[in-house]
């Protein structure tokens, strides 16, 4: 059966939710909720050849895509390392870009670009899998601009070293908050407010076990809309009516910012609509 999530576009061929392929020798890519995100299959042409090796250079291989590292005495050191750090950290070509970032990115029209929704700060570390290059996103900005909505990112950061989508838990503010339009014309916006008293998140039905103060964002008066600017992500235990118990990750707003890149269409956000809602992508 069909998973839910908005297909991708790619060289002109539809990728369903989830569906993997691979654009080219080196790469693997997946389709995730309307972006498609992509892993190197070449690991060792992201590592930096061992300590000792003079005059170091990644060469093809007959028979082989991925290119491997070799050491040659017999060239300048310094002529070779130039040319090294040319060829790994210059902008040639969109299969070298894909390789040399090391992130998950989307691949649109116009060029390569990190997607908004993932965020401009991708994660990467080792993995104990010496092939695994684990990688992961920043977090989407929440579904909804009051109440509970869902964060989400794409992470590999698994045994299987596979693309899953993690989700969150968020809440921007209570929808019972005033909106900027509200304010009166020059008062001080407050970007960030606290609970003025403790209160249980809520999702599905169930509530949490324990009571927080959590911060929210405020408003702005001139158009504007308050988004949150730092966040942090823990693991909250909630509990249903029939005594049935799950933790959830939970978005915990740290501060928040005036800005114009407004998440959604609707009253808080009234200068803002939302256009496309599948993203094309092209090689």
């Amino acid at each position: 059966a069909q998973s839910e999530g908005r297909p991708c576009e790619y060289n002109s061929k539809i990728y369903q939710n989830g569906e993997s392929f691979q654009p080219n020798c080196k790469h693997q890519c997946t389709c995730i909720d309307g972006a498609v995100g992509c892993i190197p299959l070449c690991p060792q042409e992201l590592s930096l050849p061992n300590l000792g090796c003079p005059s170091p250079r990644l060469v093809k291989v007959p028979g082989q895509c991925c290119e491997e590292w070799v050491c040659d005495e017999s060239k300048d050191a310094l002529d070779e390392l130039e040319g090294f750090f040319s060829k790994e950290f210059g902008l040639d070509d969109a299969e070298g870009e894909l390789t040399r970032n090391n992130e998950l990115i989307a691949i649109v029209k116009g060029g390569l670009k990190m997607l908004p929704v993932f965020g401009s700060e991708p994660q990467s570390r080792a993995f104990e899998n010496p092939k695994c290059i684990v990688q992961t996103t920043s977090w989407s900005q929440c579904s909804k601009t009051c109440g509970t909505g869902i964060s989400t990112r794409v992470t590999n950061d698994n045994p299987d070293c596979k693309l899953i989508k993690e989700t969150r838990i968020c809440e921007v503010r209570p929808c019972g908050q005033p909106s900027y339009a509200s304010l009166k014309k020059g008062k001080k916006c407050t970007k960030t407010k606290k609970s003025p008293s403790p209160v249980k998140f809520t999702y599905a039905g169930c509530s949490s076990v324990k009571k927080y103060r959590p911060k929210y964002c405020g408003s702005c008066v001139d158009g504007r809309c308050c988004t949150p600017q730092q966040t942090r992500t823990v693991k909250i235990r909630f509990r249903c009516d029939d005594g049935e118990t799950f933790t959830k990750s939970v978005m915990m707003i740290q501060s928040c910012r005036c800005n114009y890149n407004c998440p959604h269409a609707n009253e808080a956000y009234p200068y803002y609509r939302l256009v496309n809602d599948i993203h094309k992508f092209r090689d």
